[in-house]
Parts: C-alpha cells; structure tokens; sequence
C-alpha cells in the first residue's frame, strides 16, 4: 500500500480548480491508479483507507466509488465491500469470440464488395503496421491504434450500421477498455507485433482477391492470435484464482 501513498501524493486533487463535483475528481484519481495498475484487479478498495488518502469524508468516498461502479470498473461484494473488478477470463474469451465473428463477417462482406478505395485503405495500413512492427522502439499503444483503426475500416465499408454498432459497443465494455484496449495487451512484444501485422496481411490479400469465406477465416484468425497472447500476457489461470 505505501507505492500507493507516494502515487496518490503526486495526483493530489486541487480543490477548488475544477468544476467536477469532489466524488467525481476523487473517483477520476482513482481510475488513472487503476489503469496505471497501481490498484490492481480484485483488489478490495476500503473507504477508511482512500478517505485519509485523499482527506475528505467517507460519504465522499463512497460516492467516489459508486461511480466506479456505473463504470463497470469496481464492483460492491455483499460483507466484503468494494473491490476493483477482477479480470474473468471466460468473459473475455467470450468478448474475443464474438468479436472474432461480427470482424469476420465485415471482412467477407467488404471481400465481396470489391471496393478498391477500401482495399487501397488496408494496404495502407498494413504497410504502416508492417513499419510500427520492425522498429523495436514501437510503443505498444501506437501500434494498436493502427490495428484499431484497421478493423474501424472494415466494420465501416461492411455496409451493415448495426454490425459497427455492435463491435465498437463491445470494445467499449469497462472489462475490455480498461483490461485490455487502453494496455495494449495484445501487442506488448515486438515479436507479437510482427505476428500480428502478418495476421493483417493475411487478412488484407484475402480481401483483394475477392474471397469472403477465406477473408472471414483470417480475420477470425488474426483475433484468436490475439486472444492467446492475451492469455498468456494476463496469466488467466492465476488472476481469476483472486
């Protein structure tokens, strides 16, 4: 707890300069320290504690939290508490395979439409991926903002509003957003970034010759690549034992 004492010190909330009430600015600082993983998943989150942190009134913390809770990002245990929401590894394996299939039918779709200007797009962007992959300096969030943008294309140019609509609704579930999308999870190695950026060339080549079923096959590939490295980076196993 004393790494979080010195965080929370650095983050002091300065009150009088913000028009956000004081449970939203305090449960702001508290959910920069949970995506930074200065509190961690599962890790139960007591309003005596965080009320002399940040000195102000229990009632303050608990507001604080219940907007946590809106957020998806802690959860209120029944005789234990509050506690940062947990990693559950069925839910995201699930999240990756119905995202694996709502990507797979956009590949199809824009595999059939035969749209070159949609095609010159993914070439693009694989070329820039195959770029951010060889350089070793790559941050891992630079790289994901291509890939990304890469399956934005494809649920746009699918033609179907709804499909979009459903993808970027899952992508923006707080176990996704905050476990997996905003750390960049799946492409925290050079050598899964290389994987990947040939997953999209795969996926891209698939489309340019026009084959749907084998365009949908790939980019069901490239996420379930994605997924195992998900995996293996967040050690399921062990976190859901918490």
């Amino acid at each position: 707890m004393k790494h979080q004492d010195a965080y929370f010190q650095n983050e002091a909330i300065q009150i009088g300069r913000h028009a956000k009430t004081l449970p939203e600015q305090v449960a702001e600082q508290l959910l920069k320290a949970i995506q930074e993983g200065v509190i961690e998943p599962g890790e139960r989150m007591k309003e005596e504690t965080y009320a002399e942190r940040f000195a102000v009134s229990r009632s303050t913390i608990r507001e604080a939290m219940s907007i946590l809770e809106r957020h998806g990002v802690a959860e209120r245990i029944p005789r234990y508490g509050v506690r940062v929401t947990a990693f559950d590894p069925l839910e995201i394996e699930q999240i990756f395979i119905i995202r694996a299939q709502l990507l797979g039918l956009a590949a199809r779709l824009v595999a059939e439409k035969h749209a070159p200007d949609i095609l010159e797009q993914l070439q693009d962007g694989v070329a820039q991926l195959k770029k951010l992959a060889n350089d070793p300096k790559t941050q891992p969030v630079d790289y994901m903002e291509i890939s990304v943008h890469m399956q934005r294309i494809l649920m746009s140019a699918s033609g179907i509003k709804r499909l979009h609509t459903m993808y970027e609704a899952l992508s923006d579930q707080a176990l996704w957003r905050f476990a997996i999308r905003e750390k960049a999870v799946s492409f925290r190695t050079q050598k899964r970034r290389k994987q990947s950026a040939s997953d999209w060339a795969a996926v891209v080549a698939e489309i340019s010759t026009g084959n749907g079923a084998a365009a949908e096959n790939a980019a069901k590939s490239l996420l379930h690549s994605s997924y195992l490295a998900v995996k293996e980076t967040l050690s399921f196993k062990d976190v859901s034992k918490e």
